[in-house]
């Protein structure tokens, strides 16, 4: 190659790596300070983050192979690890070899943030502001395109520090905001989506069955919904801003509608009544979850009681299309009341098992039991004492089912855990993102706490098991005292669900 081409290399290397990273710096302070969208930037700008990234290290490579071949500079591999070695602008050099080492520390703990304490990967990617300072003296220094690198340099330094010193102010007003008047009347804080959620449209609603209402929700654009799998529920995001679970039961293979089967409850919340009165045209906003997945079994039997046929539904359909061997036995208070019944009648009508409580009585669990193999798959969802009855049989006489439940409400008594939770202690909760600290005495919940700092912190059930409050905790042991995780995961530290968990430690890091 002609040895210029590698000095020539070597310059436009360094500057589009250096502008790259400059844009990595300058992105990462647009989305902290929510200048790209409110509390939590969308995981497309993330990607856009790490991509610029990884863009400025092809062209850091390409500026250091094309140093090493460049006979004119004699810059060589020792030079470029230990600083101050170089004999060309040793102090220039020194700069970059500085900022590469910080470069690859930043690196490194960026791909094994899942592995290492958050507050590793916080305190080591503050370093970045360090980086930039290091590189823009590396290429002011550096001797070669002082025009392009002067003008450049200086709007990047002055939009960093700019969005610097927005981050800061903005995160001193949020800490240390000044107290409301006592008595004085406090406005309800605007509605505003949980990160995640995206909008929808009421399509369509209709009566399902005494006192149930079907709700087909859409795209407002009519483009594909997110795929979902049986058992998937949505966080419905209501025009009041209440949050609540509800089942998928429509066709996981229709992508243009989510469909919805709510119960009517007047001594409830309120979230039901707001679904019932819905209107077509109304726009709300919706999440997707799924923790109760159909597993992979030979014979499943489903137990059902009144709205909890609403995930059982799909998963009825999704085993008759496999081929799978499964039973329904599905009990409500009357005929009447019992959503999809027809429609589970037409679609097996041998294997699907109707029991209105006014004229057969309660369902017989046993001998429904009795007729599966063992390893059979037994899935259960609907009011507390069916779900309680059918631990309690299949604990005591069927323990080589594999038994999987969805709650509507926290357990009660003939629950699978019935262990004391501890007395509540103090305990200090600190919002990592809003800088503050807050004190959670025994009294208090801490998502009660948390609204003291984050007044739409997001919730449902507030009762332990529907998990839409969930947090991620970056420092701290968590007390779990939910229904949402599963005996073998209540050791877990990286989560927690605020409406009824608490710290097994004095103080506890949130992600909020």
């Amino acid at each position: 190659m002609e040895p210029q081409l590698w000095w020539h290399l070597a310059r436009a290397g360094g500057l589009m790596s250096w502008w790259l990273l400059s844009a990595t710096v300058v992105w990462g302070l647009l989305m902290s300070t929510r200048v790209l969208g409110p509390r939590a930037a969308p995981a497309r700008l993330y990607d856009l983050h790490r991509f610029l990234s990884g863009l400025s290290l092809v062209f850091l490579a390409v500026h250091l192979v094309a140093l090493i071949a460049d006979a004119w500079v004699d810059i060589g591999l020792l030079q470029i690890l230990i600083p101050f070695t170089s004999d060309y602008r040793p102090a220039a050099v020194a700069w970059g070899v500085i900022a590469l080492y910080l470069l690859a520390a930043i690196e490194i703990t960026s791909l094994l943030k899942r592995h290492i304490p958050h507050r590793w990967w916080r305190y080591v990617h503050a370093g970045t502001f360090a980086l930039f300072a290091l590189t823009t003296v590396h290429a002011f220094t550096a001797g070669t395109d002082t025009t392009v690198v002067w003008w450049t340099g200086l709007a990047l330094v002055a939009a960093v520090g700019f969005l610097s010193l927005y981050r800061l102010l903005a995160g001193r007003r949020s800490s240390g905001g000044t107290p409301p008047t006592e008595g004085a009347p406090v406005a309800p804080p605007a509605r505003r989506d949980p990160p995640g959620s995206r909008p929808v449209v009421v399509k369509d609603t209709r009566r399902a069955a005494d006192g149930v209402v079907t709700v087909d929700l859409a795209a407002p654009n009519g483009t594909p919904l997110p795929p979902w799998e049986p058992g998937a529920h949505v966080d419905l995001v209501l025009p009041s801003g209440k949050i609540r679970q509800y089942s998928l039961c429509g066709d996981p293979s229709d992508r243009s509608t989510y469909r919805i089967g709510v119960l009517h409850q007047p001594e409830g919340r309120g979230g039901s009544a707001e679904v019932h009165a819905l209107q077509e045209g109304q726009h709300l906003a919706v999440s997707l979850r799924n923790r109760f997945p159909l597993v992979l079994a030979d014979h499943y039997l489903f137990f059902a009681g009144g709205i909890g046929i609403t995930p059982i539904l799909p998963m009825v359909r999704a085993v008759a299309v496999a081929g799978r061997e499964w039973r329904l036995l599905y009990g409500g208070r009357s005929r009447a009341t019992m959503a999809f019944a027809d429609e589970l009648a037409a679609l097996a009508g041998d294997r699907v098992r109707l029991v209105p409580q006014d004229t057969d009585g309660l369902p017989d669990l046993a001998a429904a039991l009795e007729a599966t193999p063992p390893g059979a798959a037994v899935y259960c969802c609907g009011p507390k004492p069916l779900i309680s009855a059918v631990e309690k049989t299949v604990a005591a006489d069927f323990p080589d089912r594999h038994l999987h439940i969805e709650r509507f409400a926290a357990p009660g008594t003939g629950s699978k855990d019935t262990s004391s939770p501890a007395p509540a202690r103090e305990f200090q909760v600190e919002l990592r993102r809003t800088g503050r600290a807050l004190p959670v005495p025994p009294e208090r919940s801490l998502l009660d706490v948390i609204r003291e700092a984050v007044p739409d912190a997001p919730s449902s059930c507030e009762e332990g098991f529907c998990g839409s409050c969930e947090l991620r905790v970056l420092a701290g042991a968590p007390d779990h005292r939910d229904t949402v995780l599963p005996a073998d995961e209540r050791d877990r530290r990286d989560v927690i669900y605020p409406c009824v968990s608490r710290s097994r430690t004095p103080r506890l890091v949130v992600d909020l």
